[in-house]
C-alpha cells in the first residue's frame, strides 16, 4: 500500500538535519543531476514518444512532460539557489517581552510529511524534492502516469546523494504505482499528512480536494487582467500588455483580459488591436472595442471567464476604475492583476481592492515568479488565501510555532 511510504520517522530525520547537511545535500543533487543529464533526457524522450505513440498524450502535454536542457539546467541552479540560501528552519522572529518579563517569539519549523502530486511535468519531482529538503520535510511524491520512468530516475538520483553525503535517503520517497487508486490511498484518511501540494488540471485539484482529509495547497489558474486607466503612458501600456501576452502565453500569469478607460477609445483602442493582431494576437472585445477595431471579434460572456492560455485576449472598455476593479473580482481567479496609471491614488486604490495574488502597478503581470519575487524555486502559485497565497516558495512548505521563555513565571489571573 502506498501509505506504507508514510513514515513519520523519516519526517523527524529531515527535521532534524543541520544547514550544512542541506547544503552539502543539495549540491551533491545539483551536481549529480548535471553529469547525469543525458541519460535522465534519455529516459525521458523515451516516455515522451511512447506516450505519444499510445495517444495517451499530445501537443501541449508532450511538451510539459519533456525536460529540455536549459529549462533542466534553470532548475539546477534552483537547487544551488536553494542550497546557498538562509535555512529558514529555527528563525525566530516577532520576539516581544511582555509585562510579566515573558520573551514571547515565533519560531519557524518543518511541517513534517509533504505529499506532492502533480500530472505532467517530471521537473516538478527535483524542485519539490530540493525544497522539502531545504525546510526539513520528509516528501512523497506522486507525478504523472506518462512520466513514471524519469520521476523514478530522478528521485533514485536524489536518494543516491542523499545517502553519500550521511543524509537518511527515505526522507525522499516516490509512488511507484501511478494508477489513480494508488494516489486515493496515498491521500487516504490513516496516512497523516501535514500537507499536500497539488499542481494539474482544474479537475485533477478538484479531485485531489475532495479525495484528501489534509490541507490541499493548489495551484491555480491565471485569468489575469491588466487595466489601461485614464492617466496611463500609453506607450508604456502597450508595452506591457504585449509583454504579459506575448512573453509566455501558456503560463498562468500571461493576461487574458485588457481593460481601457473610455477616454482611450476609439483611438488608442485601435492601436493597440491593430498591435496585438500583428503578433497574430485574436481579440475578442466589446461593443466599444470592435466599433474602434473592426478585425476585433464581438466577445460574449464566456471570453471573460477564460483562461485562454494562448494567442487569444478578450478586450473590453470601462468607463472608470470602479468598473475595471468590479470585472476583475468577478471574473479574476485571484492570480495577478495590473494596472497601467500615473494616478498615485488609483494605483493605491487598484492594490487595496483588488482581491489577488500579485497586484501590479505599470508592470507586467508576468513577474509573478519566484525568482522573480526573490523567493527562488516555487512549487506553482497559489490563488488561495490559506496557507500561502502567489508563489509557493520554501518557506510556505513550514510553520511557525510560539517559543516563550521565562524566568519562573506562574500564572495567577483566571
Amino acid at each position: 500500500m502506498t501509505t506504507d511510504l508514510l513514515d513519520r520517522s523519516a519526517a523527524a530525520a529531515a527535521a532534524r538535519l543541520t544547514g550544512d547537511e542541506k547544503r552539502a545535500a543539495l549540491h551533491a543533487v545539483a551536481e549529480a543531476m548535471a553529469e547525469r543529464f543525458d541519460e535522465i533526457a534519455a529516459t525521458n524522450k523515451e516516455e515522451c514518444a511512447r506516450a505519444e505513440r499510445a495517444g495517451s498524450v499530445t501537443g501541449k502535454a508532450v511538451r510539459r512532460m519533456l525536460l529540455e536542457r536549459p529549462r533542466f539546467n534553470r532548475i539546477i541552479d534552483g537547487v544551488r539557489w536553494l542550497a546557498e540560501s538562509p535555512d529558514p528552519v529555527g528563525e525566530i522572529s516577532e520576539l516581544r517581552p511582555q509585562p510579566n518579563g515573558l520573551l514571547v517569539g515565533r519560531m519557524r519549523v518543518p511541517l513534517g510529511v509533504v505529499a506532492a502530486v502533480y500530472e505532467s511535468r517530471p521537473e516538478v519531482t527535483l524542485e519539490a524534492s530540493a525544497m522539502a529538503l531545504k525546510s526539513g520535510n520528509a516528501i512523497v511524491l506522486r507525478g504523472g502516469r506518462g512520466s513514471t520512468r524519469t520521476n523514478q530516475l530522478l528521485v533514485r538520483i536524489i536518494q543516491d546523494c542523499l545517502k553519500d553525503v550521511g543524509v537518511p535517503p527515505g526522507i525522499t520517497r516516490y509512488v511507484d504505482d501511478p494508477s489513480r487508486e494508488a494516489l486515493w490511498d496515498l491521500l487516504g484518511g490513516d496516512s497523516r499528512i501535514d500537507l499536500v501540494v497539488a499542481r494539474g488540471s482544474d479537475a485533477f485539484i478538484a479531485e485531489v480536494r475532495r479525495r484528501s482529509p489534509w490541507p490541499v495547497l493548489a495551484s491555480g489558474g491565471g485569468n489575469c487582467h491588466v487595466y489601461v486607466d485614464e492617466s496611463a503612458d500609453l506607450d508604456s501600456a502597450t508595452r506591457i500588455v504585449l509583454n504579459a501576452k506575448l512573453s509566455a502565453p501558456t503560463m498562468c500569469n500571461a493576461v487574458e483580459t485588457v481593460l481601457v478607460h473610455a477616454a482611450h477609445a476609439p483611438g488608442y483602442v485601435s492601436r493597440l488591436v491593430t498591435e496585438l493582431r500583428h503578433a497574430e494576437v485574436a481579440v475578442h472585445g466589446c461593443l466599444q472595442v470592435c466599433a474602434a477595431a473592426p478585425e476585433a471579434t464581438r466577445a460574449d460572456d464566456e471570453d471573460w471567464c477564460t483562461e485562454y492560455l494562448g494567442p487569444t485576449v478578450a478586450m473590453r472598455v470601462v468607463p472608470d476604475l470602479a468598473t475595471a476593479v468590479d470585472h476583475i473580482n468577478t471574473y479574476g481567479t485571484g492570480h495577478s492583476e495590473a494596472i497601467v496609471t500615473a494616478d498615485l491614488a488609483n494605483a493605491r486604490a487598484f492594490q487595496y481592492t483588488v482581491d489577488a495574488a500579485a497586484v501590479f502597478v505599470n508592470a507586467s503581470t508576468r513577474f509573478t515568479y519566484g525568482y522573480e519575487f526573490g523567493l527562488g524555486p516555487m512549487l506553482g502559485i497559489s490563488t488561495q488565501k490559506l496557507h500561502a497565497r502567489g508563489p509557493i516558495g520554501v518557506t510556505d512548505l513550514t510553520s511557525r510555532k510560539f517559543v516563550v521563555t521565562g524566568a519562573g513565571q506562574l500564572r495567577t489571573a483566571p
